[in-house]
């Protein structure tokens, strides 16, 4: 068999099987489109609930009270059940930068032993920063926005914490 022979066979097979093969390749992606759309779903859910404590400190925050009328409250949410299961579960289906994201918010109010050592203006910038790449996961990867675009029409006086030199 010549070469040009080999070659014709295998072009007959493909265009023939290529209808097949074309039926499989659609029917496997339409399978991982819904599956996307399944855990989209799942992430917007994981996401608020790992949300909520900071949208009610921040909806209060100003510079004057710092967020310290609403913590107690705060504090009871984190340290719930609920919101732990929630942290397990956004380990296991949040994208890797939101959990990264979340992780250095986190590791930042640890290292402060109470709200009162806490840098608001890096804490914000941090919750921006997850606020940010929790809107990426769920689609808008090409967005322009910055951390504090996120956080302008939630809380009061953003703009002193700008106009604050920052130490």
């Amino acid at each position: 068999m010549n070469w040009w022979e080999i070659l014709l066979s295998v072009l007959i097979v493909a265009v023939g099987g290529g209808g097949i093969f074309n039926l499989i390749i659609k029917s496997r992606l339409e399978e991982l489109r819904a599956i996307e759309e399944r855990l989209s779903v799942e992430r917007r859910k994981v996401y608020g609930e790992i949300l909520d404590p900071y949208i009610e400190l921040f909806a209060s925050l100003t510079l004057e009270d710092g967020g310290a009328s609403k913590s107690p409250n705060i504090i009871r949410k984190i340290t719930s059940k609920e919101y732990r299961k929630a942290i397990f579960e956004l380990g296991l289906i949040g994208s890797d930068d939101v959990i990264r994201a979340y992780n250095t918010l986190m590791q930042h109010s640890f290292k402060s032993s109470g709200p009162d050592e806490q840098d608001p203006f890096e804490t914000m910038r941090l919750f921006g920063i997850l606020r940010l790449e929790i809107r990426r996961s769920l689609g808008n990867k090409k967005t322009k926005l910055h951390e504090f675009d996120m956080l302008r029409g939630e809380i009061k006086d953003i703009d002193k914490f700008f106009e604050k030199p920052k130490p």
